[in-house]
């Protein structure tokens, strides 16, 4: 199962180009035996529609670091 089958309610109002995006860029990151989580596909929803900026993004990709 994806991440928008599994996470879908970040992408309730996301244009098909920006959710194919964020599928797909989750699936690359499947590919590398890293399982997309709900923490990780919500910024990048957030990004990628400009709810959030580069500079929020940034934070909270290293929140856990």
């Amino acid at each position: 199962m994806g991440v928008f089958e599994l996470y879908a309610d970040p992408f309730v109002g996301v244009d098909e180009a920006v959710r194919k995006r964020v599928v797909s860029n989750c699936g690359i990151e499947a590919h590398e035996g890293r399982e997309p989580n709900r923490p990780d596909a919500e910024p990048l929803v957030g990004h990628a529609t400009g709810r959030m900026s580069e500079a929020e993004y940034v934070r909270s990709a290293f929140a856990d670091v």
